[in-house]
């Protein structure tokens, strides 16, 4: 067997069964590499093992009528909701997430997901891990091959004294392949970091110079950096402090516990990853009158009050400043619940963000809840996973565009993700967001509190990243209270993605700058397929429904009444890249409710109710 054979068939399991109580030199954290090296920036990750619902974590008000009929055993009443804004809450159990909302210490990313979601817990994860296209299959996680880049000999010559500490960390015992390299896992997973399992090295006895005498060799050189890294991480945590007395008793606060004491111990650690584990909410999701109990429920107040624990911590500690966290789960649930009271395997998700210096706000639109779905269908993605991946190392870690792009096949879109530390704002900016219509773009936005406020500049990037004025909007008088203002960007083009910010001015020159939204006109989201609700329904004999195709071909469509029945049929030329208008052509159908069906050659399916005669139900 050779060394990287080695590797890969005893990383995943040896050494963290040896260590089960301690310490293991192979997990599933991060990286400390082509990182400014004056940087003492950390990056927390939390993932959400089992398939999050987030239809039931960020509730979109502005759906949740169609929503309360999709999924009416789990759904949540508005009054058990916490409420963001006019069109997006959290659920009732995340009132410590609704304080750091408030505070300007998170952020939102709605329905992140990627093309061709898979459904399985294995496959999906390996996905996320690796940063691969669903029908893609790499044996490298995506932070592994960009540590490598930086560590090419580990773990060849580790610790030493310029890299003394684990280059990342996992909390617990459970090995990740996110990283992964081409011949070794770059991390370390830490169990309990006040007592780490020292191991015996086996001695200094010579070798036969076999392979087998070459094997043992190098086993033992893992263990002596098992039993180095063990003594410096025991040192950080013995050396730190955790201040805040907020957090609760379950596994997710035990592990930011740590991971706060070793950041304030002086650990040189970059990357930390955390696990909560238990989405798989099949059923009994909801519990009570409220819906506020059952696993879901206790999940989200886990998840929520270990976060704004740990963010005290670290605000106590002095270096909140330093630390950005993100939330991440192999998928969401899907839109249809079943009839055990819970939710089945679905496709995208919103992610969280949280720190003093994250883009603060709500990134993307309340997923459409079409009432027509059957019930496979899951959330549609806004974002792909891996432009969240890659926006963290570019606004976090300051990690170049062009590096960020080798890691996923040249392919990321930049999103703002981190735009410096929160600050007192003289200005309160309620809401803001950038609506795509089929021509233009809206960028609206609320503010309250508006005592000398000069006005504002709309900023427009076609990046992400360099802002330029399109348009200046004056004070409104009134607004002591509450204010209402929109403007509209008539200068876009389709298959664009466009970031939108707010500049508010003081008389005294203070600037309040919002955090960034992005839209895109209508039926160019992504380059991915995009179908519309029936225009007009009830039917006419005009109604259409408006497809966008990524690439020119021929779809099927088929009309099936209440029955089940197939009582039309038909096929249409699609063009690629624009909006396509389809006739529905229901005419001389008896009055009643039918669903539309559109079925692609690339194997997209997508369905939409159609009401034939005034008929409602």
């Amino acid at each position: 067997m050779n060394r990287r054979n080695f590797l890969r068939t005893t990383g995943a399991f040896s050494l963290p069964a040896l260590l089960s109580n301690g310490l293991a030199a192979d997990p599933a954290g991060f990286f400390t590499q082509f990182i400014n090296p004056d940087s003492d920036k950390v990056l927390v990750l939390i993932r959400l093992s089992g398939g999050n619902d987030g239809l039931n974590t960020v509730i979109g008000l502005d759906q949740l009528d169609n929503l309360t009929q999709m999924r009416e055993n789990v759904v949540l009443a508005q009054n058990n909701t916490l409420a963001l804004n006019s069109t997006t809450a959290l659920h009732g159990a995340m009132g410590s997430m609704r304080d750091l909302f408030n505070e300007n210490k998170l952020g939102i990313v709605q329905a992140v997901g990627y093309p061709n979601q898979n459904r399985s817990h294995f496959r999906s994860t390996d996905i996320w891990s690796s940063g691969s296209e669903a029908n893609e299959y790499l044996t490298t996680g995506w932070l592994g091959r960009y540590l490598e880049l930086d560590h090419a000999s580990f773990p060849d010559g580790y610790p030493n004294s310029e890299f003394p500490a684990p280059l990342a960390m996992t909390m617990g015992n459970v090995v990740s392949a996110t990283c992964q390299g081409s011949q070794s896992n770059l991390s370390v997973v830490v169990n309990n970091p006040f007592n780490y399992l020292y191991i015996a090295p086996g001695g200094d006895t010579a070798l036969p110079n076999t392979r087998y005498g070459t094997e043992v060799d190098f086993v033992r050189d893992l263990i002596g950096q098992s039993n180095a890294y063990g003594s410096i991480v025991q040192d950080s945590a013995n050396a730190g402090n955790t201040l805040a007395t907020n957090y609760t008793n379950g596994s997710l606060s035990n592990q930011l516990r740590n991971i706060a004491t070793l950041i304030s111990g002086g650990l040189q650690t970059k990357v930390y990853v955390a696990t909560l584990g238990g989405f798989d909410t099949h059923s009994a999701q909801v519990a009570g009158s409220g819906r506020l109990g059952g696993r879901h429920g206790e999940l989200m107040a886990e998840l929520s009050d270990s976060i704004k624990a740990f963010t005290d911590d670290l605000e106590l500690l002095g270096v909140g400043d330093r630390v950005l966290g993100l939330t991440f789960s192999e998928f969401g649930r899907r839109i249809r619940s079943n009839q055990s009271g819970g939710t089945d395997h679905g496709d995208a998700g919103p992610l969280f963000l949280f720190g003093n210096c994250v883009a603060p706000g709500i990134l993307g639109d309340s997923p459409t809840i079409d009432t027509a779905v059957d019930q496979t269908t899951g959330v549609a993605y806004q974002y792909d996973f891996r432009d969240v991946y890659g926006s963290v190392l570019v606004d976090w870690f300051e990690v170049p565009t062009t590096t960020v792009q080798t890691l996923f096949g040249n392919s990321f879109t930049y999103l703002p993700i981190a735009n410096g530390c929160a600050n007192s704002l003289d200005v309160v900016i309620n809401d803001t967001a950038a609506i795509g219509l089929e021509d233009v773009i809206e960028y609206v936005w609320t503010t309250r509190a508006e005592r000398d406020n000069r006005g504002f500049t709309v900023e427009r990037s076609e990046d992400g990243r360099h802002f330029r004025p399109i348009a200046r909007v004056a004070a409104n008088a009134n607004a002591a209270g509450e204010g209402n203002y929109k403007i509209v960007d008539r200068n876009v083009v389709k298959d664009r993605l466009y970031y939108y910010r707010l500049v508010a001015e003081d008389f005294d020159g203070t600037l309040t700058t919002s955090s960034v939204q992005t839209a895109r006109l209508r039926g160019s989201r992504l380059g991915e397929w995009s179908v519309g609700l029936p225009r007009p329904n009830p039917v006419t004999p005009d109604t259409y429904v408006k497809a966008y195709a990524p690439a020119d071909g021929t779809a099927d469509w088929e009309i099936i009444d209440a029955g089940g029945h197939r009582v039309r049929t038909g096929s249409q030329l699609l063009y690629g890249g624009q909006d396509n208008r389809i006739a529905l052509n229901a005419h001389g159908l008896t009055p009643g409710n039918y669903v539309w069906r559109l079925r692609t050659a690339d194997g997209h399916g997508f369905a939409r109710k159609v009401i034939v005669g005034g008929v409602r139900g």
